[in-house]
């Protein structure tokens, strides 16, 4: 046991105790695959989570924006918050902790002059995520005329004048309310459409009766309905709603156009996106769930206070994405083990190459060079994985998905390529030794 010790965990340093592979059977290569697989995993992981906390910090607009809405000099324009079962509730100073909209720096002036710093947007929109949206529905032709038709004017057009047009939504920013009112027109139009719609009005009228739903739950599912029945489907706008949401309205009116350089806070996660004094560009979600119940920002709390509250607020949503992103790039990893595993394979037959165009016999089979350098399989992922993280707080976030591979195929090919060259050179010599030794 201690000599395969000595061999598994010193081969890399050593030919000659690596050369001790030949003898060896497969069941090491397997060991240290597994293990280089694992370095890779947090080669990932650390890659892409580890920055995330000197980024904010050397992103001052972000940092700067952040102290403004949470923790300003000012008190009275100063944002208070608390963490309660899992979601985010604020207030303005002075007010009462709601889940409203307080503050769009995309929008409003009053709040851009308050809360940006040199550009940097905030929006504070603690509105649950499930809030209907209020929207426009219009057609516009795709002849590259983009005529603009209203929804009315769409449905008095005939079948084949339809084809000519695309559904679009626009997104208000203004949560829809349903009132009695409301729900009396949709369950109206549901009532024309025959028998199967009448039948799901009355299951859900049962439901109501029996007190299995609310009135709000009642109100909602009929204007659902009412929405799938009447709408084209919107799943170009929404991925997991048949109805249009208030959340979306961010994406589809600032980050599906191109937006950057600003924080999203809502009442169950935050998102961000900005770029550092580095020109790195940073995007990032942060969630609250596992948070326990606190005050961020403390009634009068001074201006050190405030800061040191909303950044550990912002730290602690960070990690929270921790789990995701370790499972994500686990289930990445899966899908590459054919390609890691063919790696040892490449860099053996660049070696094997090497020594047989030089004529070097003193390892006689692929399969023996094979196992030789196999054994430098697992500390190249360990190198892989600590340059992969020293590299990523230097370069974009997205080249992370290249480096642990890459950096994993060159380190062993490196050793694998210094392996083949010395054992070239002390086969030549040793030759040579003999030669002199036989002649004399």
């Amino acid at each position: 046991m201690k000599k395969w010790l000595r061999f598994f965990f010193l081969s890399f340093f050593s030919d000659k105790i690596s050369k001790e592979g030949a003898k060896r059977g497969y069941t090491n290569f397997l060991i240290g695959l597994i293990l280089a697989l694992s370095f890779l995993w947090m080669g990932y992981v650390g890659g892409d989570f580890l920055p995330l906390g000197a980024h904010c910090k050397n992103s001052p607009d972000f940092t700067e924006s952040v102290h403004l809405v949470f923790a300003n000099t000012d008190i009275n324009k100063r944002i208070e918050g608390e963490i309660k079962d899992g979601s985010l509730l604020a207030k303005k100073h002075s007010g009462e902790y709601t889940n409203t909209l307080l503050l769009n720096t995309f929008e409003n002036e009053s709040d851009r002059e308050n809360y940006s710093s040199d550009g940097f947007n905030v929006v504070v929109d603690l509105r649950p995520s499930d809030t209907l949206a209020e929207f426009e529905a219009y057609f516009v032709s795709n002849d590259g005329q983009n005529l603009k038709i209203t929804y009315e004017e769409y449905l008095s057009l005939s079948t084949v004048a339809r084809l000519n047009f695309d559904f679009k939504l626009r997104y208000t920013g203004r949560s829809l309310e349903l009132t009695d009112e409301s729900v009396e027109g949709y369950r109206s139009y549901l009532v024309g459409l025959g028998d199967e719609s009448k039948a799901l009005l009355g299951e859900l009228d049962g439901e109501l009766s029996s007190n299995k739903i609310t009135k709000s739950e009642y109100q909602r599912a009929i204007y659902e309905l009412y929405f799938v029945s009447y709408y084209p489907e919107i799943t170009a706008y929404e991925s997991s709603s048949k109805v249009p949401l208030l959340r979306n309205y961010y994406y589809h009116n600032y980050i599906s156009r191109g937006a950057n350089d600003y924080i999203f806070i809502f009442d169950d996660y935050l998102t961000a996106s900005f770029e550092t004094k580095d020109g790195i560009k940073l995007s990032f979600y942060g969630f609250y769930s596992n948070m326990e119940d606190s005050v961020l920002v403390a009634n009068g709390a001074s201006e050190e206070e405030a800061i040191r509250s909303i950044d550990e607020f912002i730290n602690n949503s960070i990690s929270s994405i921790l789990p995701l992103t370790a499972y994500a790039y686990a289930v990445n990893l899966f899908s590459l083990i054919p390609f890691i595993a063919l790696i040892p394979l490449v860099v053996t037959l660049l070696a094997y190459s090497i020594l047989k165009l030089r004529g070097i016999d003193s390892v006689k089979s692929f399969g023996s060079i094979f196992k030789i350098l196999a054994s430098y399989v697992w500390f190249s992922a360990l190198i892989s994985a600590v340059v992969t993280v020293i590299v990523a707080f230097f370069v974009q976030p997205n080249i992370i998905t290249a480096l642990p591979p890459v950096i994993f195929f060159v380190a062993l090919a490196v050793r694998s390529i210094v392996f083949a060259v010395r054992e070239a050179k002390l086969y030549i010599k040793k030759s040579q030794e003999e030669t002199v030794l036989t002649e004399a």
